[in-house]
């Protein structure tokens, strides 16, 4: 079948883009990031998969068993010598002098949301009357699969409590520096016990994710003990927090109201659960968290508020890890779903291009959106109106296995021999390469006046308007522009990030462009989309 590329722009006040005659229509690939070895050009049921694997139960196999591990729940002191980081930790019993790694998922939705596809909370561990949550599906010492996994292989677990949540003091600082640092803390705690072989990895989804990217970056710059952290697993998380809630500049309008959810609505409920009998700070901390969102939460919610901001100021810049990306060592495993509108693909796009070439890397890109790919099945999944037709939880736990066995113990497990780069296709089959993007050619296709998506450059304007506004009365003048391109010929595959130049000229006080890709099937309509835009679009532009 051939197909068609539409790209309709819809605009939030009268304006007219000009079509660029500059840019030729072919331009040098896109650098991609990844390894020069391995295998490339791949197509796998499953991800993670070649020739010539090590078998796992032989390299690293089960040596212990769960019922006989060692449970601790530790307070680490913050650097700022005042809270204090609540730490669940389950270990194996090991024999004398035997030293193990860490696996660790910071949290902010242990007492909340819970974590992974059944939405576990924490068990309490001398719970108040009053403190199981309405909003946890089901409780658990120790959520996700980390210790069922990883424990019988010889690995501690670690959960921690993000500041301000649940048995860790402090207020909920949504992002801020410090969670990262508290972060560090921890580790470099973990890293001096006797018992810790001094490597701790670092997991999780979304807001654990986010921690696990932003620990991972900074734990060389200043951590305690600067090579702690070998390996992280960020799944579907946050690279800067400024892309999260605004996309070029134009803010996200499903993230609006999202700081208050966490520094007011979820911190006056996430009270601790450890009983004030048991310790005696516990009834100070308690009116501290209640007092939170008047002070530290009506701060950290003003800083996100503004509809223009500088994505370089103090407040961003403690908010972001990809500017010091470029610096780390740490192997990063990136996993994130082709269709998360939650925490947007570009977050994961972004950190890729910035880890160093030199440094082990992995990306899986699922087709999904914000799930968790330890999901068993795609009715577990789709439930709650989710995207993961093809789930491959497997396959994640051997992916994750060798990325630990690897850079955790320092065992040949092979987690460089399967592609770099794995990306899902719509039939559930995996298509590898080394690097992302892809190795291939950039192509420019010039905005035509006539509606014409072309190879050759033309001068020319379109002019529309948002109708809904109230500033244009001339019904002559569209809501939206759509651009169709020629029929392809042959198969394509869009690899990387696509980008838009646009000359405009404005008569209102300022407008959002918003931009979308579609691919229309043969025999499809190609009128207008709906005068309603989608709730991101790709650039602010200020007037004149």
């Amino acid at each position: 079948m051939r197909r068609r590329l539409l790209i309709p722009v819809v605009a939030a006040a009268l304006l007219t883009p000009f079509v660029s005659s500059q840019a030729a229509t072919t331009v040098p690939a896109t650098p991609g990031n990844g390894h020069a070895t391995g295998p490339t050009g791949t197509d796998h049921a499953m991800p993670g998969q070649t020739t010539g694997l090590p078998d796992l139960d032989q390299l690293d196999p089960v040596r212990y068993r769960l019922k006989d591990a060692i449970v601790e729940h530790v307070q680490v002191t913050s650097r700022d010598g005042i809270n204090r980081i609540w730490v669940d930790i389950i270990r194996p019993r090991t024999r004398p002098g035997v030293k193990v790694p860490t696996v660790m998922d910071m949290s902010p939705y242990f007492n909340t949301l819970g974590r992974g596809w059944k939405g576990d909370c924490k068990t309490p561990t001398s719970p108040r009357p009053g403190t199981l949550q309405p909003l946890c599906a089901s409780y658990s010492p120790f959520p996700e699969y980390y210790d069922d996994l990883l424990v019988p292989r010889g690995y501690a677990v670690a959960l921690m409590d993000l500041r301000g949540t649940r048995n860790t003091s402090g207020c909920q600082v949504y992002g801020d520096r410090v969670e990262v640092e508290d972060g560090v803390d921890t580790v470099d705690w973990i890293a001096d016990q006797s018992w810790s072989n001094g490597k701790v990895g670092l997991t999780g989804g979304s807001y654990d994710g986010t921690m696990a990217t932003g620990v991972g970056v900074e734990q060389h710059l200043i951590g305690r003990h600067k090579d702690a952290v070998p390996a992280v697993i960020p799944i579907r998380a946050i690279d800067r927090w400024y892309d999260y809630h605004f996309m070029n500049g134009v803010p996200s309008s499903d993230h609006e109201a999202t700081p208050a959810l966490f520094t007011t609505a979820l911190a006056t409920a996430d009270l601790q659960t450890q009983s004030p009998a048991d310790d005696p700070l516990v009834a100070a901390e308690i009116a501290e968290r209640k007092a939170c969102a008047a002070t530290a939460g009506q701060y950290t919610n003003a800083g996100y508020a503004p509809a223009y901001q500088d994505a370089k100021s103090d407040f961003w810049s403690r908010r972001d890890y990809v500017k010091d990306a470029g610096t780390t060592k740490t192997a990063f495993f990136l996993i994130h779903g082709l269709y998360d509108f939650n925490v947007k693909t570009s977050n994961v796009g972004h950190l890729w291009a910035a880890l160093p070439k030199s440094t082990p890397k992995k990306l899986w890109l699922e087709d999904s959106d914000h799930v968790d790919p330890d999901t068993p099945n795609p009715g577990e999944a789709t439930k709650d109106g989710e995207i993961f037709p093809f789930t491959y939880q497997k396959a994640f736990r051997e992916g994750v296995l060798r990325w630990w066995a690897q850079y955790l113990k320092g065992l040949p497990a092979g987690a460089l021999q399967t592609p770099t780069v794995e990306v899902q296709q719509g039939n559930g089959h995996w298509l590898g390469s080394r690097s992302w993007p892809v190795a291939g050619k950039d192509q420019v296709l010039h905005l035509k006046a006539g509606g014409r998506l072309g190879a050759s450059s033309s001068e020319g304007s379109v002019s529309y308007a948002d109708m809904g506004s109230g500033t244009v009365s001339d019904p002559r003048i569209p809501a939206a522009v759509s651009f169709v391109g020629a029929k392809a010929t042959r198969a394509q595959r869009i690899s990387g990030e696509i980008r838009f130049d646009l000359r405009y000229q404005l008569t209102g006080t300022d407008t959002s462009f918003t931009v979308r890709v579609d691919d229309l099937p043969p025999g499809a309509r190609t009128t207008r989309p709906s005068p309603t835009p989608p709730s991101t679009a790709s650039t602010r532009a200020p007037s004149p």
